[in-house]
């Protein structure tokens, strides 16, 4: 009785300590938030969970920064986050006291896990894929990309001090990394190389090298992790194999094959006893019988990682979708703690993904948006998730309600142009006929024609009502990237131009076809050619009176992305087409370009290539805010943890929404601003 009563008081005073971070009444939409923000949309995308030490909290690093879940009550209870890029890896201290982060802007930040207080910051590499805490807990080891002087690799620092203790490793990337259970040994595994290393943490001398094959291209080794008595070494590869290592035994290391996945193995974690073992990877969660290597169960959930609660009890796997609690003895589903996939369970398993564009409904009272290959619908006052709308096979690039509020017209990688009935929340019909990924699809003003753009060169007009093909208006000579009717419906514009690559990876590129084409949108006849613009355009929009067109551009130097080009807004007369002015200032390729509704502001976002490489040296996607009559800028809001893909005004110009490559949602209050 009294083990229980104290077990109660413990759960308190945590739940306690864990609230005070954001209040007991704010909504966890509202926690954390830039400046002129006052909402948030959905909880980004999930890269690693963990649990902590006495099982009752989950920490999921991702791409909005680190949700704290007590599991007890299955909800969030803290967000930990700041100007530090998205999160890749996090860990609990061994006493529970401290979680650290590692983040792809190359810092490590260190938390108090009881009060969410960022206690310091460590500056380690170009950027952190895999940490670790020592089970002493008095120092940390971090995997990722290069450290300044001495290449990719691993660095073992004093968790107090920062201090870096040891660095060693090889010529690749780190992936992962894993402390042996007594603290003497690292295990890590890296990009373009397909076996698992074994370290002396105090010498940093390579003890082995487990090799893996290389099937073809260049595996990686994507998860490593130690069993409970250290004996065995796990490992999971990019080839969809699973290997398990003897840790102690060089002459017969290779213990066994576990082959079940086909796709890349993300993660693998051992169970407490060492008897089960977990992997996740784009397929779903498998369990498997380590001591025979058979196949045990497994969970159709796409997952980037897993972990089992401290007692072997449970387990829980996270993904871009959200963070699944299972049974881990008869392997039953338990809870979603995730509300960004919608409070019901047939919710489950729903991909946010990359926000690629987000639409008002004409009362404003609806936000429809598309992330993956799914559409999902938004309550823009209480800001919870209403709906998700799957059916496309490939990521839907565009979304816009027709202008009655009854129809939604979303686009698709996948070639086709679907329409959904708002209220009934079905498809009606799918318009077939581009040959190449539709990337932007608008209604005309009276509801009547739905204009499609594609990679296929062309703009397409269909039949709102019928679904039936218009016309087809041919001329660009690359992409079609977006498409626009002006307020009268009698003008439509369209916005091209691609990246060409003609001398192989060497080649930073040559941008081709940029330019802007005004047509009849009656008899589809071309109007005029704006040319001026050096770079893709991504965006164009009509000014409300309709006599401005706005057009926003940019694209990324290089395979790799290393640094961006034409990054503009320009401003055309749209009856004579010359060039107004040129608004520049922005770091990184404009994505997306808006009036307000009453056409005194242009906003503007940008965004740049997540791969790693950052062409304005800075984790934030801006948004822009200029005068629509003088081009005067007025006004920078930033705190994003993901590249701007999309910005839309509410009907009252109150609230402005941003939807961002990290699978998140802002939502700004205009009703001040700027």
């Amino acid at each position: 009785m009294k083990k229980t009563v104290f077990s109660i008081f413990l759960t308190f005073i945590s739940l306690f300590l864990l609230f005070q971070l954001n209040g007991f009444a704010e909504d966890s939409t509202r926690w954390r938030l830039p400046e002129g923000a006052k909402a948030r949309l959905g909880k980004g995308n999930i890269r690693q969970i963990a649990y902590s030490p006495n099982g009752m909290h989950l920490a999921a690093a991702g791409s909005a920064g680190i949700w704290i879940y007590d599991v007890t009550i299955h909800r969030e209870v803290a967000l930990l986050t700041g100007n530090m890029g998205p999160v890749s890896s996090v860990a609990f201290s061994p006493d529970g006291g401290t979680i650290i982060s590692g983040n792809q802007d190359g810092t490590v930040w260190v938390w108090d896990a009881k009060t969410g207080e960022h206690r310091q910051t460590f500056t380690t590499a170009d950027w952190v894929l895999s940490v670790a805490f020592s089970p002493g807990g008095k120092t940390i080891a971090i995997g990722g990309g290069h450290v300044e002087g001495l290449g990719p690799g691993i660095q073992v620092l004093d968790i107090e001090t920062g201090k870096r203790l040891r660095a060693f490793g090889g010529s690749h990337a780190t992936l992962s990394i894993c402390f042996s259970p007594d603290g003497e040994l690292l295990a890590s595994g890296d990009d373009r190389n397909n076996d698992t290393h074994l370290w002396d943490v105090q010498t940093g001398e390579l003890i082995a090298n487990f090799k893996g094959d290389m099937p073809f291209g260049y595996p990686n080794v994507n998860s490593v992790v130690f069993s409970p008595d250290g004996n065995t070494i796990a490992s999971g590869s990019s080839d969809g194999t699973i290997r398990l290592w003897n840790t102690y035994n060089a002459e017969d290391e290779l213990i066994k094959y576990l082959v079940g996945h086909t796709k890349p193995v993300n993660s693998v974690v051992f169970s407490p006893n060492g008897d089960t073992l977990i992997s996740t990877g784009e397929e779903g969660v498998c369990l498997w019988d380590v001591n025979t290597g058979e196949f045990m169960a497994e969970f159709r959930v796409p997952s980037v990682n897993a972990t089992f609660s401290p007692d072997g009890n449970t387990f829980a796997s996270g993904s871009v979708a959200g963070i699944d609690i299972w049974d881990a003895h008869t392997f039953k589903f338990l809870k979603t703690l995730t509300k960004n996939i919608g409070s019901e369970d047939k919710f489950r398993g729903k991909d946010i993904g990359s926000i690629g564009s987000v639409a008002f409904s004409p009362d404003g009272n609806t936000i429809v948006s598309c992330g993956g290959n799914n559409i999902h619908l938004w309550d823009s006052q209480t800001n919870q998730l209403l709906k998700t709308l799957t059916g496309h096979t490939e990521s839907v690039n565009s979304v816009v309600l027709s202008p009655d509020g009854e129809t939604i017209a979303s686009a698709s990688g996948d070639r086709t142009i679907r329409l959904w009935n708002v209220n009934a929340r079905k498809r009606i019909k799918t318009l077939m006929g581009h040959t190449d990924s539709v990337n932007r699809v608008v209604f005309s003003s009276d509801g009547e024609t739905i204009a499609s753009s594609s990679n296929d060169r062309t703009i397409r007009l269909w039949n709102a009502h019928t679904g039936e093909l218009i016309k087809t208006l041919t001329g660009h000579v690359e992409n079609v990237n977006t498409v626009v009717f002006s307020p009268d419906g009698k003008t439509i514009a369209s916005g091209s131009g691609k990246l060409a690559y003609l001398g192989g990876r060497e080649d930073s590129g040559t941008c081709v076809g940029q330019e802007i084409r005004l047509w009849n949108a009656h008899t589809g006849e071309p109007i005029k050619t704006l040319k001026g613009h050096t770079s893709v355009v991504n965006s164009v929009v009509f000014s409300p009176d309709g006599s401005t067109i706005a057009s926003g551009s940019g694209h990324w130097w290089g395979y790799e992305g290393k640094a961006s080009a034409g990054e503009e807004v320009r401003l055309w007369n749209a009856n004579t087409g010359k060039l107004i002015k040129t608004l520049t200032g922005h770091k990184d390729v404009v994505s997306s370009v808006t009036f307000s509704p009453d056409g005194n502001l242009i906003v503007s976002g940008d965004w740049y290539d997540w791969d790693w490489y950052l062409s304005s040296g800075t984790w934030s996607g801006e948004i822009r805010v200029w005068d629509a009559h003088t081009g005067e800028h007025l006004k920078t809001l930033t705190g994003h943890t993901g590249g701007v893909s999309s910005v839309a005004f509410s009907p009252d110009g109150k609230t402005l929404a941003s939807g961002r490559t990290d699978g998140t949602i802002l939502l700004w209050d205009f009703s001040t601003l700027p």
